[in-house]
């Protein structure tokens, strides 16, 4: 798997895409384990839909 910060895993990978006006389609390969990741597509000036970041997300409150 890719990770978005330093978790002591490094896979060298293959960044892959194209852009066409506004918009930015980005695939990467792992190249040593050959997981595609994506495509994604990415729009300049538009706010990004993404999901709670798993490493980032407040754990929910434990009630006692």
């Amino acid at each position: 798997d890719a990770y978005p910060v330093n978790r002591g895993v490094l896979h060298p990978a293959k960044f892959s895409g194209q852009i066409v006006g506004l918009t930015m389609t980005l695939t990467v390969s792992l190249t040593d384990t050959a997981r595609v990741l994506g495509p994604v597509t990415l729009t300049y000036g538009k706010e990004p839909k993404m999901g709670p970041c798993p490493i980032c997300r407040i754990p929910p409150r434990r009630v006692i």
